[in-house]
């Protein structure tokens, strides 16, 4: 069985007063609701983006995964800041089956990539 999951990131808890959850928090309902999703665990930290490591959530939730499950994320920049170390987790994710979802930046997310590669091939 395949789960999905979301995930919302705001940068700092410093900057809380500036940003919210909100945003992120419609479109991730919008998505699950016109393509009959029912999230299994939202996950959502105060952290930066620039790195995987001091992020607790998205570790708990990188415990989780199994191959075929699916994370739902806004939009690329509540996965990764920073381009090396994002790049490397997003290719250790799509060979471990993992789908990456960004709702505003579909040309990056996991099936379309995947589409481009096989019709590379």
């Amino acid at each position: 069985m395949c789960n999905t999951y979301s995930y919302k990131r705001i940068s700092t808890k410093e900057e809380r007063n500036k940003q919210r959850y909100n945003r992120q928090q419609s479109a991730l309902e919008k998505y699950a609701k016109d393509n009959d999703i029912e999230y299994l665990i939202e996950f959502q930290e105060d952290e930066s983006g620039k790195s995987f490591e001091n992020r607790k959530e998205w570790n708990k939730l990188e415990k989780l995964l199994q191959p075929g499950d699916m994370i739902v994320f806004k939009d690329i920049s509540r996965f990764t800041r920073e381009a090396e170390n994002g790049y490397k987790k997003y290719m250790e994710l799509l060979e471990k089956g993992i789908e990456l979802i960004f709702i505003d930046n579909q040309t990056v997310s996991t099936p379309y990539i995947k589409q481009l590669l096989d019709v590379a091939n």
